[in-house]
């Protein structure tokens, strides 16, 4: 898979009582624009799912995820992958994260790189 730059904005979770965050990544994809972020659930490797290919490119994610194997462990991505950061793999313990729907200040993103799911 090659690398796409994804727009995106850091924000901190805290699922834990240790009071120790961590960082994710959020999309706010509008239309047909945009991406969205996938994660494999076995290692929490973080893909990007460019949107317009996935509309008018396609095949449709479940479809173009078979045949794929996760990166870094392997794994298939079929039924081993979730939307990110809705579900996120820490340490090897899975963990949901809800969005805010207020999109951030446009200063405040960065431009972050992922493999591509459609490049």
């Amino acid at each position: 898979m090659n690398k796409v730059k994804v727009r995106c904005w850091k924000v901190k979770s805290y699922p834990r009582s240790t009071g120790v965050p961590d960082l994710l990544y959020i999309t706010y994809p509008e239309d047909n624009s945009g991406h969205n972020l996938i994660t494999c659930i076995n290692c929490g490797a973080i893909y990007a799912v460019t949107v317009v290919k996935e509309v008018y490119v396609g095949p449709p994610l479940e479809q173009k995820i078979k045949g794929l194997n996760c990166s870094i462990c392997g794994q298939p991505l079929e039924n081993n992958y979730a939307f990110y950061p809705a579900t996120y793999i820490h340490n090897g313990r899975k963990y949901s994260f809800q969005r805010p729907e207020v999109i951030p200040p446009d200063d405040e993103s960065i431009v972050k790189e992922f493999e591509g799911i459609y490049e």
